[in-house]
């Protein structure tokens, strides 16, 4: 599991940055070879500039394909506060639905969304 807290000396939580739990998801996702299937897994643009912020506080944590209008498959990882989605993570991979499945079924794991 990969967590979204750490404790400091003092045994005080503290969110992880987001890139941070980018690294270490990735990571995950190459153990089991579901690295190999994607086409790219990337912290959302919208995110991009933010990636050394903490990852944020959420009601709900959301990790789900998404089919594309192009025929590939998304995977998007995202937070949900107060009814608003924000998109922290994305993938693509075109080796179909399975596969994109797979990989949002690991980060839903590895998050514990």
């Amino acid at each position: 599991m990969i967590p979204l807290e750490v404790k400091d000396d003092e045994g005080k939580s503290t969110k992880r940055t987001v890139k941070d739990i980018y690294t270490d998801l990735k990571a995950m996702l190459k153990i089991p070879g579901l690295w190999n299937c994607l086409d790219y897994f990337e912290i959302a643009i919208g995110k991009q500039r933010q990636e050394n912020v903490r990852f944020p506080h959420f009601g709900w944590l959301s990790c789900s394909p998404v089919r594309g209008r192009n025929g590939s498959h998304y995977i998007h990882i995202g937070t949900i506060t107060k009814g608003r989605y924000s998109l922290i993570f994305e993938g693509r991979t075109s080796q179909g639905f399975h596969a994109a499945c797979e990989v949002a079924n690991l980060c839903a794991e590895q998050l514990r969304a």
